[in-house]
C-alpha cells in the first residue's frame, strides 16, 4: 500500500470515529490536508494511468455533465466490474479539449463509509483546489451542485460552472444574479445566472434533471429514459405538465409517474400518485414501500385530506408516517418523539450527540411553534427559525 493510499485509510477511520465538523465550514483542517495532499499525488501521475471508456457505474461520483476522460490505477484495473480496495479511478472533465476539473474516486478500506460501498470522492478544479468531496459537510448542496452560505444568502454553483474558480478566489462575482427567497429555508440565491439558480432548484436526489429552454427534463436516475436522454436527447415518449416545476417552470419526462415521484419526493421518503390524483408516501427503502410497488395499495392504509403541499390528500401503510413525511425539510435531520419535533441541520456539529441519544444536553424548545402546531426542539433558535421558514 502507498503512502498517500495508507493516509486516507487513517484519515478515514478518524473522520468514521467522529472528528468534529463545524457547522459553517465544509470540512475539517485535517480533511482539508488530506484533500491538499491527495491532489499532490495525483497531479502528473493520473494522466499515466490506462484509460478506461468510463466510470463503472458501481462508483459512486458526483454529476458532472459533459465530455470526461476516465483513468485507473493498477489496483483498479484488477476487476473493473467489482474494484477492490486500493483502487482510484480519475474522471477528467472536459469542455473544447481542456480540463475543467477532475473527480478523483477512491476506495480505501472495508467499513470505511457502508452507505458508499467504502468509496470517497473529491472534486477538484484543474489547478487542485478541491471544491467537493463526499464527506462535506454541507446542508443545502445538491448533487452536481456546491453551495455556499454568505450572510444568510446561498450561492449556488454547478460544479463545472466556469465562474466557480473566480468565486472561490474573492467570494464574490462582478456579474452576478440574485433571486430572492426561493432557496431552501426561503433564502436568498445567488449565481452567475438564472439557469444555475433553476438547475439549482431543480435538482433532487434520484433524478437526473436538466433545463431545455426554460423548461425542467425530469427522469429517473439509472432509467433507460435517463440513458437515452443522456446519450441523445429527448425521448420519443414524452408527458407535459405545465407550470408545477419549480418557479413555476414545466416539467417534462418519459411518464406521468416519474413527474408525481420527482413533485413529491422528499429527503427519505419516496411517493407515488394513484388514479385519483391521490399521494402515497412511504419511508424510502421500507418493506411498505416495496409493498406498495410490487402490489399497489395496501388493504390497511392511513388516509389524510388535505394536508399535502398542495392541500392533496395524503396516504401511507402506517401510522406516523404522514406527519414526519409533512415535517422533513432537504437540509434538515427532523424526528418527532412523544408529539414533539426535533430539527438539527445536517451539517450541525450536534448531529453526532442527537443521533446517538435523540435528545440534546442543551437545546432550544419553543412550544407550539412547529409545523401541524407542534412544540419544536433545537440546538439554537437560529436553527428553528431557519427551518421554520420552509413553512411560510
Amino acid at each position: 500500500m502507498s503512502r498517500i493510499v495508507g493516509t486516507l485509510v487513517c484519515f478515514t477511520l478518524i473522520a468514521v470515529a467522529g472528528y468534529p465538523a463545524i457547522a459553517d465550514e465544509r470540512r475539517s483542517e485535517q480533511h482539508a490536508k488530506f484533500a491538499a495532499d491527495f491532489w499532490n499525488y495525483l497531479d502528473g501521475k493520473f494522466d499515466k494511468w490506462e484509460a478506461i471508456g468510463e466510470l463503472p457505474s458501481s462508483v459512486p461520483a458526483p454529476h458532472v455533465s459533459g465530455e470526461s476522460k476516465t483513468y485507473a490505477n493498477p489496483a483498479a484495473l484488477k476487476n473493473l466490474k467489482d474494484p477492490g480496495y486500493g483502487s482510484i479511478f480519475v474522471v477528467e472533465h472536459l469542455q473544447d479539449g481542456k480540463s475543467i476539473g477532475l473527480t478523483a474516486c477512491f476506495r480505501a478500506k472495508a467499513g470505511i463509509d457502508v452507505k458508499q460501498n467504502d468509496w470517497y470522492w473529491l472534486y477538484y478544479l484543474p489547478a487542485g483546489e478541491a471544491v467537493k468531496t463526499s464527506a462535506d459537510k454541507a446542508a443545502f448542496d445538491k448533487p452536481g451542485f456546491v453551495t455556499f452560505e454568505d450572510d444568510g444568502r446561498l450561492w449556488v454553483f454547478n460544479l463545472n460552472n466556469p465562474n466557480l474558480a473566480d468565486f472561490l478566489s474573492v467570494g464574490e462575482l462582478t456579474k452576478q444574479v440574485i433571486r430572492p427567497g426561493v432557496g431552501p429555508s426561503a433564502m436568498t440565491l445567488k449565481s452567475d445566472e438564472m439557469e444555475t439558480i433553476l438547475g439549482y432548484l431543480a435538482a433532487k436526489p434520484g433524478f437526473v434533471t436538466a433545463i431545455e429552454d426554460g423548461r425542467v427534463w425530469v427522469l429517473k436516475e439509472g432509467s433507460d429514459a435517463a440513458k437515452e436522454f443522456l446519450a441523445s436527447g429527448e425521448p420519443a415518449k414524452q408527458v407535459i405538465r405545465p407550470g408545477v416545476g419549480p418557479l413555476g417552470t414545466t416539467l417534462k419526462s418519459d411518464d406521468a409517474a416519474t413527474i408525481a415521484a420527482y413533485r413529491y419526493a422528499k429527503p427519505g421518503f419516496q411517493a407515488a400518485v394513484d388514479g385519483d390524483g391521490r399521494v402515497w408516501v412511504f419511508p424510502a427503502d421500507s418493506d411498505a414501500w416495496k409493498e406498495y410497488v410490487a402490489s399497489g395499495e395496501p388493504a390497511a392504509h392511513v388516509t389524510k385530506i388535505g394536508v399535502g403541499p398542495n392541500r392533496e390528500t395524503l396516504k401511507t401503510r402506517d401510522a406516523g408516517v404522514i406527519e414526519a413525511y409533512l415535517v422533513a425539510q432537504p437540509g434538515y435531520v427532523t424526528k418527532i418523539i412523544d408529539g414533539r419535533l426535533w430539527v438539527v441541520r445536517v451539517d450541525s456539529a450536534d448531529l453526532k450527540e442527537f443521533a446517538a441519544s435523540h435528545d440534546l444536553a442543551k437545546h432550544v424548545t419553543k412550544i407550539g411553534a412547529g409545523p401541524l402546531g407542534m412544540t419544536i426542539k433545537s440546538p439554537d433558535s437560529e436553527t428553528i427559525d431557519s427551518y421554520m421558514r420552509n413553512f411560510r
